[in-house]
């Protein structure tokens, strides 16, 4: 079998929270922390003086979801994992000790007073304003007024909580946050009927959201044996469970609100059941919550395959399981929900999100299902990503993200060290070195190609675990997190 060659990746690592740390932290403004600027100019390690966005990047992002002025703890959990991997790999603590107290000052400013986490995709502490900010769609985010805040727009997608990051800090406030947030989500505690916000109204019941709520309150059970968690993850997973096709299993994607994702279904699934995995590990190996996620999964692998180009479609009609090609079928052509959903091919380097379509984290659901079930249909459908992952390189006009080259490599080199195939070891290293060389930049990665720019949405922290796991052979403890 070919043998994993070690480039130095650990030291490019370093080298880059080396000089995040150094440069990149808010320690100026009226409120000072060591909170990480979610923004730097590579070039000098800080926050960049022009923060616009140049118009022939491709937009990775919609609302202030990148934390302009910013610090963003709920995209910055991949890169605190990496920093707390490399204090263990090379027993320098000072990395690690950087996240933790990123950590706590995260938690003395943007907590709201019921204990939700003032974070995700519609909140950020902004360090030249030293300020919790809020925003809805696309306003200028306002600030938190701490007297009446709530975190009804609390959400957490698509990046399951590193929650062992904050019970290190603070076990009382990480329980009170995960308790708070997922009792908040449910509009009806009888049907197992949820909300992406914790608002306790009926929104969108995307399923990548009741899957993170799910395993948040599997990861709580791990930690307190209290039952009532479990009876309120399986309410949840049951919600999303049964509202699929009859005919065909297929998983609606948001069925509470009528729109384009009401009536289809897409890889999503596939974060879904790597939640509801992930979820079962905690609870003591969940039978049925495995079984749950094998049976959406395989369903999107039946319908979901398009033989004549070897690709996985990127909408199915849940009715029927046919491809939904072009244009969608919801009657607002204007409205922003018709630009965030899947192409016609599930597309594993499109920048935008969010599009519901995850197609690393779907093969990332079919390794672990092989892996326990042992199942050929799951196997065969890795050698599929594979094959996708190799044809998809000579086309990636529209984007090379961090985010991106880090799950093809990690999924590549677990599933080539599970069947033993070097040529999958080897495509690994030739992805991990050609993103070093598209994007380590100045001494620190940047997230794209074309200006100097680390962004924490663009999934830096995902490259670096991934090269992590390249550089020592083995997988990172990923603190709660998961691929």
């Amino acid at each position: 079998m070919q043998e994993l060659k070690h480039r130095g990746y650990l030291g490019l690592v370093r080298s880059h929270l080396d000089r995040q740390l150094k440069y990149g932290l808010a320690d100026f403004g009226p409120s000072p922390s060591p909170m990480w600027m979610s923004s730097l100019d590579t070039r000098t390690g800080k926050y960049p003086e022009n923060d616009s966005r140049p118009v022939h990047i491709p937009r990775r992002h919609y609302r202030a979801i990148d934390a302009p002025k910013g610090c963003s703890l709920y995209w910055d959990q991949p890169s605190c994992v990496a920093a707390h991997a490399l204090s263990k790999i090379t027993g320098e603590k000072s990395y690690g000790a950087a996240v933790d107290s990123y950590v706590s000052a995260f938690l003395e400013r943007c907590i709201a007073k019921n204990g939700i986490f003032l974070w995700g995709n519609h909140y950020y502490w902004d360090a030249f304003q030293g300020k919790t900010l809020k925003f809805k769609g696309e306003e200028v985010p306002k600030s938190v007024d701490f007297e009446i805040e709530n975190g009804d727009y609390h959400e957490a997608r698509p990046i399951p909580p590193a929650w062992d990051l904050f019970w290190k800090v603070s076990p009382e406030k990480t329980e009170k946050e995960i308790r708070a947030y997922c009792l908040n989500s449910f509009f009806d505690l009888k049907t197992g009927g949820f909300n992406r916000h914790s608002d306790r109204k009926k929104g969108c019941a995307f399923i990548e959201s009741g899957g993170i709520i799910a395993e948040s309150l599997a990861w709580l059970y791990g930690k307190t044996n209290d039952k009532s968690l479990l009876d309120q993850a399986n309410l949840i997973i049951n919600y999303s469970f049964t509202e699929k096709g009859l005919e065909t299993g297929l998983l609606v994607n948001n069925p509470t609100v009528t729109r384009w994702d009401k009536f289809a279904s897409t890889t999503e699934c596939g974060l879904w059941g790597g939640s509801l995995l992930r979820a079962s590990a905690c609870a003591g190996r969940k039978t049925e919550w495995i079984e749950k996620a094998s049976s959406a999964v395989s369903a999107y692998l039946k319908y979901g395959y398009d033989e004549s180009s070897d690709k996985y479609w990127g909408r199915l009609r849940v009715a029927d399981g046919s491809p939904i090609i072009g244009k969608s079928e919801s009657d607002k052509p204007n409205d922003i929900s018709e630009k965030h959903q899947p192409l016609d091919y599930a597309d594993i380097w499109r920048p935008l999100f969010p599009a519901h379509d995850y197609p690393m984290q779907f093969a990332e659901c079919c390794l672990c299902i092989y892996e326990i079930t042992g199942e050929e249909i799951y196997r065969e459908a890795c050698d599929r990503w594979v094959r996708q992952i190799k044809e998809s390189l000579s086309d990636r006009n529209h984007g090379k993200y961090a985010e991106h080259y880090g799950r093809c490599i990690h999924f590549l080199l677990r599933f080539g060290k599970d069947s033993k195939n070097s040529e999958y070891l080897k495509l690994a290293q030739t992805l991990a070195d050609e993103a070093v060389e598209t994007l380590f930049d100045n001494g620190m990665f940047r997230g794209h190609p074309g200006e100097h720019r680390y962004d924490a949405v663009d999934g830096v922290g995902f490259l670096m675990l991934a090269l992590l796991c390249l550089e020592t052979d083995n997988e990172i403890d990923m603190m709660g997190m998961g691929w």
